[in-house]
């Protein structure tokens, strides 16, 4: 039986405008999912009411839809381990990079949840892409998990580019590109409304162009970057109220964040070590997956093309 699924109010009315919620509905539609997946032999899932909610909500509580995404998203973590294997957030590789404070959610209280994405000055000899992205989607779990505002709301994402070095770029290959937007745009249950990038060198503009590629039409034209002539239209989209100070807002410091987000990943342990147990069997499988044009006969990841 659900417990908490309860909203305030003002969140309610958003979740009825924007995601079609009826809150009579829920207990049902939550219990035809649970059901559904029982029926799955070749997935592994989770079936709490919770989780089980949020990936409605973020579907717009289509249950097709729904289903298609929880399937894509257990295909996934089986279909890539360098990004969902090996999530102990106390292992040295996620400590050291927890530390670092490259992906920190923002509390707003207008409009999608805000994401920081901070860049490093660092050796990607020492500290792999592949694990930033893996500390990146651990919290987006997590956001996943407990935060009803983000998954009603929205996500949008402010992409600080200054500390991004010549050695990184080189590291920054489009398959890796093509993984990662995968996951935000056809595996989780996310309903991303923006990608403002800011500090970037001209020279890095390739990355952002791979990235449209792979985005398609639609989500593409949500990418903005900005240049110091044009900086301050950022705050039409992203309220400078809500940046950290360090950002010239009104929020938590980086280091704030920083320190409260290590700890909230470190919290949730227990869950992380638990998930390696759930993923997708292909063998089991029966109708053929939607993501089989991104995998192999195998499981293996097909390279993009770009031109």
């Amino acid at each position: 039986m659900l417990t908490n699924w309860q909203l305030t109010p003002e969140l309610r009315s958003l979740a009825v405008t924007k995601i079609n919620e009826v809150t009579s509905r829920i207990p049902e539609d939550v219990a035809h999912i649970q059901k559904w997946l029982t029926q799955q032999s070749h997935l592994n899932a989770r079936t709490d009411d919770q989780w089980i909610l949020n990936f409605l909500r973020g579907c717009k509580f289509s249950l097709d839809r729904t289903k298609e995404k929880l399937d894509n998203f257990y295909t996934v973590r089986s279909a890539l381990p360098e990004f969902f294997g090996k999530r102990d957030p106390l292992s040295p590789e996620i400590q050291h990079i927890l530390k670092l404070g490259l992906f920190l959610p923002i509390d707003t209280k207008v409009g999608p949840k805000i994401f920081l994405v901070r860049t490093a000055n660092i050796d990607p000899t020492h500290v792999s892409l592949i694990d930033i992205t893996k500390v990146c989607l651990m919290i987006t779990d997590i956001i996943l998990n407990e935060d009803d505002y983000c998954v009603i709301q929205g996500q949008r994402f402010l992409v600080d580019f200054s500390a991004f070095n010549k050695n990184q770029l080189l590291r920054v290959t489009p398959t890796l590109c093509q993984k990662a937007i995968l996951c935000l745009k056809d595996v989780y249950p996310c309903r991303l409304k923006g990608f403002y990038i800011i500090n970037m060198h001209p020279i890095f503009e390739s990355i952002i162009n791979v990235g449209k590629v792979i985005m398609g039409k639609k989500l593409g034209s949500r990418v903005v970057a900005y240049s110091k002539d044009n900086a301050q239209s950022l705050y039409d989209n992203i309220p400078k109220s809500a940046l950290p100070a360090d950002y010239g807002g009104e929020g938590e410091t980086i280091e704030a964040l920083t320190v409260k987000w290590k700890t909230k990943v470190e919290s949730y342990r227990d869950m992380f070590l638990e998930d390696a147990k759930y993923g997708c069997d292909e063998r089991k499988r029966i109708r053929k997956s939607v993501l089989s044009e991104h995998f192999g006969i195998e499981g293996s990841f097909r390279k993009l093309d770009i031109d």
